[in-house]
């Protein structure tokens, strides 16, 4: 409003300023009075076409009229900003590509690594790789089903039990992440998702956002995406290994040195847009 209201102020006074001007060339002409008034009505389209010019170099300038002792005005023009309403700091803010991002073609080193939804190596078939005739610490154990017959070292039933849950739970695994649409991808990544909604008449729908964690829990592991919609943060937590993911892509990747990206919630809302 300050704005408008000082360029109200100087456009009334340039054109007092040109009205007066013209009254004391009309007034100040005593020889004919078509003479008189020809020369007022011109220093008029003078004024006028001044204050045109004066008006089109004052588009995309803020000016600020200040009054003197003796109530002359003085105006300052200042150049204004790309938007009225916007400060530097919120044009800033809007800026999408703040936080830094790994080109296309970037072979380097990539920390943290990007990884894929495949099980890790069993125990017992690593130590089958390095040294098939050891067991235990160095060998990496024995396969969860050998009969109780034939086990080097014996162990109470939670831990078998466990072990074989464990199994299970790898070859389920290994079955889904072959099938599984994620490709590998790190906390700092812009992903988007495709979701398909069971309560929604298995409509899909998508998601994009910034991974700030994954979380490694097994067949539970899941990952949590950030973005900003409607000028606030929402966050939504995915399982990693579950069927209703039906598109999975990696957008770009953001230079960050963490796997938890939890900082971002105290940061401005620019470095979680995407």
């Amino acid at each position: 409003m300050s704005h408008l209201r000082h360029t109200r102020l100087f456009a009334s006074d340039a054109i007092r300023r040109a009205m007066s001007s013209a009254t004391m060339m009309s007034t100040s002409s005593s020889s004919a009075s078509s003479v008189g008034g020809g020369a007022a009505i011109g220093a008029l389209e003078k004024s006028l076409s001044n204050l045109a010019v004066v008006g089109k170099e004052m588009t995309g300038k803020r000016t600020t009229t200040t009054r003197g002792r003796f109530g002359f005005a003085a105006a300052s023009t200042v150049t204004q900003r790309s938007s009225f309403h916007t400060s530097p700091y919120q044009q800033k803010s809007r800026d999408k590509k703040t936080m830094p991002t790994y080109p296309d073609n970037y072979t380097g080193k990539i920390n943290p690594r990007p990884r894929g939804i495949a099980p890790p190596i069993t125990p017992w078939e690593a130590g089958k790789q390095n040294n098939p005739d050891q067991w235990g610490k160095a060998g990496g154990g024995m396969p969860a089903f050998t009969p109780t017959s034939q086990l080097k070292k014996r162990k109470n039933y939670h831990k078998r039990c466990a072990f074989i849950m464990q199994t299970l739970e790898h070859e389920k695994m290994t079955e889904i992440a072959a099938k599984s649409p994620v490709v590998p991808f790190r906390p700092g990544d812009v992903v988007k998702v495709k979701i398909e909604v069971l309560e929604n008449r298995r409509r899909a729908n998508y998601f994009t956002g910034i991974c700030i964690a994954r979380r490694n829990r097994g067949i539970g592991s899941t990952f949590t995406l950030r973005t900003v919609l409607a000028n606030a943060p929402v966050e939504r937590t995915f399982p990693l290994y579950s069927p209703t993911i039906k598109e999975f892509e990696v957008l770009e990747r953001r230079k960050v040195r963490r796997g938890k990206l939890y900082y971002l919630r105290d940061k401005p809302l620019r470095f979680s847009r995407v």
